[in-house]
Parts: structure tokens; C-alpha cells; sequence
């Protein structure tokens, strides 16, 4: 039994002369592209290729299974010899020229403009949208200017919440990187005994955005030593913009504009909408499900289960009126 995390998002086209929701565009375009191998888009590697594998219907959905991999790519291994000095390290290759290494499966169903993804290590919804498009611009599905967005759709009772909005705190954290520096004469009490001390310096999008924000005259830091920052790597640069007078407006607009601008925002950025009535955060904002699904003897997810786990949640989140069918279109 493997656990594996479903998320919802709502797909949004940019040309709205066309009504067709993605469920009726992708199936198209799956007929146009039949064999595998026309589905098959390059990415920024020569050598790295994503595809839809397995599709078909399942309880009005269309489902079906995307894969990553690098043509050519070879498996390292080590011998867990438990008498020797250290493993014995090889790499194994695929078991015939036809055979290809996978990086990591992801699993789909969508229903009209409904989807819901089980995402994989190196493949998310971010990868997903970006071949959805290729695929769908490929097929003549969408005109080279158009494409569609795979949005978060926050719980109706959330997004009801937002027209009272005052704000949004955004908090990203440091990138520190480490290196020995000069041994201290001094130690607190704080340091671990017998390490060195370590010089830390900080980078990354939030470091160069604060940078950017703050005045000339104020200089920050190029390095750091602090034996509590090392430990706990809890560096971070907190960004809120607030408004005077509270979001009265019609919600929708707000919300739709909010959440596509972070709509694969995952772990990178925190963020918290501040309101009238109290605080609405990230992990409120995106709809996620933990479910198990079974494995079969070679360690493959059942995938009529899956797909059953994926019917039952929108079924849930239609009947709880969590989501707005009419988005579905």
C-alpha cells in the first residue's frame, strides 16, 4: 500500500471565445496522437523526454498516467557487502536497447476543467501545465498564443473570506552557504563542542529581492556566524503588503489573479492573506487529499484504484460544495 497526495487545481484558457472545457480538447488530442511516441515532448535536455503513457475513461473522467525519463540513462548500484571496508559501487542498464530507466510517474483524472493530480519527485503540476500546452498546441487544440493555466481553486467558504482582505505576509526562506572560517578565540555556550566555527553566506531569490527592496545606504551583511542560524538554518525575509481600506470588490478577480500567479508555488514561498475576520494561509488556500492506493507485485500502483481514489474526492468536493461546479464548465 503506498500513500500518495492528490491535489486539485481548475483549468483557465486565455481565449474564452472557445468554450471548450480540457477534458474535451485533451481527449481530441489524444485521438489525433495515438501512438506513444507523437506524445512525446523534449525538454531544455537533448536527452530528457516527458509523455502521457496509458490514458483512457474512467466514470466520466479521462485518466491516465505521465512519465519522465533520460534516453539512455543508467542505474547506479551498490554491493551491501556486510564484511567489507566499503560497498562496491556499478551501475546497471535497462534490459534491452528498447527499455528506458523512468524518473518518476504521475497520475491524472479531469473531468471538464476539473483536475486532480497525484504529483511524482520531478514531475508537478508546473510540468504538467507546460506539457499540456505543448501537447494540446501540437494537436491544434490551441493556437500558438493561447494556452491554459492549471489554477488553485480555494474552498468556496475561503474565498467568501477574502473580500474582507487587508493584506498578504509572504515569507521566503535564506539560501545559506557554508564554509570553514577563522576559529574564534571565544565560544558561547550555545556552540556544539568541538566543531569549527562556520562562515555563512547568505543568497537566493529572497536575499536578492531584500537587497533590491532596502535603500543603498542600508548594507547588509555579506556573511555570518551564528551557531543558532547554523543549527537551525532559520534564516528567512518577510515580505507584507497591506492596504489601507479593506478588499471590497467582487472576490472572484482577487482570488483568480492570486491564485494563478501561485498556482506551483509549493514550498518555495509562504504566504498568508490577512482579513476582517482572521488570517487565510497556503495550506488553506490549496486543496490536497492524502490517500492509499494498493501495489501490485512489482511495485506499481493499482491503477484502478487510483483512479477510483480520484473519483471519490471530486465527487466529495463537488457534493460538500468545497468547489463551485460551475467552474468546471
Amino acid at each position: 500500500m503506498a500513500s500518495k497526495s492528490l491535489v486539485y487545481k481548475v483549468a483557465n484558457f486565455n481565449d474564452e471565445t472557445d468554450t471548450r472545457n480540457l477534458q474535451a480538447r485533451l481527449e481530441s488530442a489524444l485521438k489525433k496522437k495515438k501512438a506513444a511516441s507523437a506524445r512525446r515532448q523534449g525538454t531544455d535536455s537533448e536527452s530528457h523526454f516527458r509523455l502521457i503513457n496509458y490514458n483512457g475513461p474512467y466514470k466520466g473522467l479521462r485518466v491516465g498516467e505521465m512519465f519522465d525519463y533520460t534516453a539512455g540513462a543508467k542505474q547506479p548500484t551498490a554491493k551491501m557487502d556486510a564484511v567489507a571496508d566499503e560497498f562496491t559501487l556499478d551501475s546497471v542498464s535497462p534490459a534491452d536497447k528498447l527499455s528506458e530507466f523512468l524518473h518518476s510517474i504521475m497520475y491524472f483524472g479531469i473531468r471538464k476543467n476539473s483536475v486532480i493530480l497525484s504529483q511524482s519527485m520531478s514531475l508537478k503540476s508546473l510540468q504538467f501545465e507546460d506539457y499540456i500546452n505543448w501537447l494540446l498546441r501540437e494537436a491544434g487544440e490551441i493556437k500558438d498564443e493561447d494556452f491554459v493555466a492549471l489554477n488553485d481553486q480555494p474552498p468556496a467558504d475561503k474565498a467568501k473570506q477574502i473580500k474582507n482582505s487587508k493584506g498578504v505576509t509572504f515569507v521566503a526562506p535564506v539560501d545559506l552557504k557554508s564554509s570553514e572560517a577563522p576559529s574564534q578565540s571565544k565560544t558561547t555556550t550555545s556552540e556544539v563542542k568541538g566543531t569549527k566555527s562556520i562562515s555563512l553566506t547568505p543568497s537566493g531569490n529572497a536575499w536578492d529581492y531584500l537587497k533590491m527592496l532596502l535603500p543603498p545606504e542600508v548594507k547588509l551583511p555579506t556573511k555570518m556566524v551564528s551557531n543558532d542560524i547554523i543549527q537551525r538554518r532559520s534564516l528567512e525575509v518577510t515580505v507584507t503588503l497591506s492596504w489601507s481600506r479593506t478588499y471590497q470588490d467582487d472576490p472572484t478577480e482577487f482570488m483568480d489573479s492570486f491564485s494563478n500567479q501561485l498556482r506551483h508555488v509549493e514550498s518555495e514561498v509562504d504566504y498568508t492573506i490577512h482579513t476582517k475576520s482572521g488570517t487565510v494561509t497556503r495550506d488553506e488556500l490549496k486543496l490536497r487529499k492524502v490517500v492509499s492506493v494498493p501495489e501490485n507485485d512489482k511495485g506499481l500502483l493499482r491503477k484502478e484504484e487510483m483512479w477510483e481514489r480520484m473519483y471519490e474526492w471530486l465527487d466529495t468536493l463537488i457534493k460538500d460544495n468545497t468547489i463551485v461546479v460551475g467552474d468546471e464548465k
